[in-house]
């Protein structure tokens, strides 16, 4: 099962994805529970490597699936730092990382985000 996604970035455009509920159950359902969200994003740390919202306040733990290395277009939860991510390009995260999703179209547009930029996701 997987629900489709819409990621708004304000004063930019849409980013269409979805939430693939059998690569993470738990974390999937608690995120799809908790839609609409909305949250400010910024890159990690000076780099574009992924766009991150810090603070869902869902609490998941790692499961036997968790990854460290993710792929472009990837939706992930990471449970210790409790935030959303979205990999702009092929890397490796720091610790494991739960996958629940994947973006569709245009993912290019989060290169055009700055830092404290409000995000919103929601479901189509």
């Amino acid at each position: 099962m997987s629900v489709l996604i819409k990621i708004v970035l304000f004063g930019i455009g849409n980013i269409e994805g979805e939430i693939i509920r059998h690569l993470s159950p738990l974390t999937a359902d608690a995120i799809i529970n908790k839609l609409p969200i909305v949250l400010r994003g910024r890159y990690s740390f000076g780099s574009k490597n992924y766009w991150t919202l810090p603070g869902v306040e869902i609490y998941k733990g790692t499961n036997p699936k968790s990854i460290k290395n993710v792929e472009k277009g990837d939706i992930l939860y990471n449970p210790k730092t409790d935030e959303l991510i979205i990999a702009i390009e092929d890397i490796e995260m720091p610790n494991k990382v739960n996958r629940v999703g994947k973006i569709k179209t245009n993912l290019e547009l989060l290169l055009q985000a700055r830092n404290g930029l409000n995000t919103k996701i929601l479901k189509l």
